[in-house]
């Protein structure tokens, strides 16, 4: 229980432990949300020869590429993106949470719009999906360039477990057999 006597204007004054002190307080939150906006980023490609079981991620210029099933998200097992594995995170040491926030699509064989679903869970993708644990954003390639956005787009995903978390993702397109390439943006917390 808190100290109802101390006065308010000490919370100015005391030093919190951030996010390696109580999950959820405040002290936490408001680090959680600082590291957010003033932490290191990095960005990942598809490793670079096989994806093992849980190196999915590459420092490359590897675009991944998820492929559209007809009207529909792609059902095949080559249609998702395996985007991030088990052993991909942490990506600094001593991090044990992390966020994927944001995409940069590089190619797009269709110019009609895209809804991509980032998938993140323990288990399987399949599991995953069924237990509600995915985000979904929109895009439209530009037509007359049949080019990308010119930066990356915002996404949203909770935090996810270093060392435990997995990420997929899966292209809906008009086209059967539509592709899109793309890298992530991710950043890590200590807590």
């Amino acid at each position: 229980m808190p100290n109802l006597a101390t006065p308010i204007w000490e919370i100015d004054g005391v030093a919190t432990s951030g996010l390696l002190g109580v999950s959820n307080s405040l002290a936490y939150r408001v680090h959680e949300a600082e590291r957010h906006f003033h932490g290191r980023e990095r960005w990942y490609g598809i490793v670079t020869g096989s994806q093992s079981a849980t190196d999915w991620a590459g420092n490359t210029l590897t675009p991944y590429r998820a492929i559209s099933g007809l009207g529909a998200y792609g059902t095949d097992a080559n249609d998702e993106a395996l985007i991030l594995g088990t052993a991909d995170t942490p990506t600094m040491s001593g991090n044990v949470k992390f966020d994927l926030h944001r995409i940069f699509i590089v190619a797009s064989s269709s110019e009609t719009t895209w809804k991509v679903q980032l998938i993140y869970g323990t288990g399987t993708m399949a599991e995953a999906i069924a237990a509600d644990q995915f985000s979904t954003f929109m895009l439209k390639v530009d037509s007359a360039a049949a080019s990308s956005p010119a930066l990356p787009v915002d996404v949203m995903m909770p935090r996810g477990t270093c060392g435990v978390t997995k990420v997929w993702a899966r292209g809906w397109n008009a086209s059967n057999n539509a592709t899109i390439d793309f890298f992530v943006g991710l950043h890590e917390y200590e807590g």
